[in-house]
């Protein structure tokens, strides 16, 4: 009886201390360089409010990185377009910011 007592108690130890450590870990900030100041968002709040890694995402294709499709193919809109276009839409259907200096903020 007292080793299932040790157990139990173990076991919701070792609960505490995982939930405590996630609870703790802190959010996937992203940071996108641009000439108009830095963007920074919180990924799992926007991957929350999308209905998939591909509202965003090239999700399947092999693709590196964005800059090597956008600005270079003139037939693919620049990267600048690209975000705006996909980001800005975003915000204005949800209500989100679409004032430049909501997303890009300049360094002091």
């Amino acid at each position: 009886m007292m080793n299932i007592r040790i157990c139990v108690l173990l076991i919701c130890g070792a609960l505490v201390a995982s939930a405590t450590a996630y609870a703790l870990t802190p959010p996937k900030i992203v940071r996108m360089a641009s000439a108009q100041g830095e963007v920074l968002f919180h990924h799992e709040e926007h991957q929350a409010a999308v209905n998939g890694c591909r509202d965003c995402h090239h999700e399947g294709l092999d693709v590196p990185r964005c800059r090597d499709c956008h600005g270079v193919d003139r037939m693919i809109p620049r990267l600048k377009h690209a975000f705006h276009r996909q980001c800005r839409n975003c915000h204005i259907k949800d209500d989100g910011p679409t004032e430049c200096n909501s997303c890009h903020k300049k360094s002091l």
